[in-house]
């Protein structure tokens, strides 16, 4: 019995150790490539988008959440899809320097959720 949970007790740890690691969330290429190759008459579809307060608050939603001296410098694009609400696709740059992209769903009641981590770079070659 003690060789049988010694043995389940290593595999469960190798198996741990065999996971991708987490550190990097990644924007499938479907969606970025949607995203990039916005067409403003396709219904549904990502249209190139102005900076809003609406795209402000979501920009600092994204912000907040990441390192505590983080802080915004500006905006380098925004991307909108109507949805059910509106799903906001942000290319930005910190005061360090550093480029990122995240995206930000608002539902129909003005509440924001993150549903792509920010990452480093862009989604879109400018």
């Amino acid at each position: 019995m003690k060789v049988k949970m010694i043995c389940a007790l290593y595999a469960a740890i190798m198996l741990m150790g065999c996971e991708a690691p987490y550190d990097k969330p990644v924007v499938d290429n479907k969606t970025a490539e949607a995203i990039c190759q916005a067409k403003d008459n396709l219904p549904g579809g990502w249209t190139k988008s102005e900076v809003t307060p609406e795209v402000l608050k979501a920009v600092k939603l994204v912000v907040k959440g990441m390192e505590k001296s983080a802080k915004l410098k500006k905006m380098l694009a925004v991307h909108s899809q109507i949805v059910n609400g509106v799903n906001y696709a942000l290319e930005f740059q910190l005061e360090n320097g550093t480029i990122w992209s995240a995206i930000v769903y608002r539902d129909l009641e003005g509440k924001y959720n993150i549903t792509q981590a920010p990452i480093p770079g862009l989604f879109c070659d400018h």
